[in-house]
């Protein structure tokens, strides 16, 4: 699955709420020889919708939504979410020529249990905005 050797990427996710900082601490992770921290993938949130499309959908939403239910019904969802998540960050970052990618999507804070179920390794940082005197 990963072209190195069986091996998941190296992913950190920076999340956090509006004017918290997380542009910045991501320009500044990206200064390391090893790191890339390509703008907002919004990958995870994507994979957590995984099958609820638009009502508009020519192919009709209600039965999108019915058959990937059933198909993903008898699979461990979290097994293919984690593949298809490595291996779109593993081709980032082979192509970026880096070993650690800083998946920087502030909203990830909104599926922070679908994030920690498919890489519960992955270390996370959430900043906030503290009170203001």
């Amino acid at each position: 699955m990963s072209g190195r050797l069986g091996r998941s990427p190296e992913v950190c996710f920076l999340l956090g709420l509006p004017r918290s900082g997380t542009t910045l601490l991501a320009h500044l992770l990206q200064r390391h020889p090893d790191i890339v921290a390509p703008p907002e993938p919004w990958l995870m949130l994507a994979l957590e919708a995984f099958g609820n499309v638009d009502r508009r959908h020519p192919a009709g939403s209600s039965l999108i939504e019915a058959a990937t239910s059933e198909f993903l019904g008898r699979i461990d969802r979290t097994i293919v979410s984690r593949a298809f998540a490595d291996a779109a960050y593993d081709q980032y970052l082979a192509e970026a020529g880096k070993r650690i990618i800083i998946d920087k999507t502030p909203r990830y804070w909104t599926v922070l249990d679908f994030v920690e179920s498919v890489y519960p390794e992955a270390p996370h940082v959430l900043l906030h905005q503290g009170a203001e005197h």
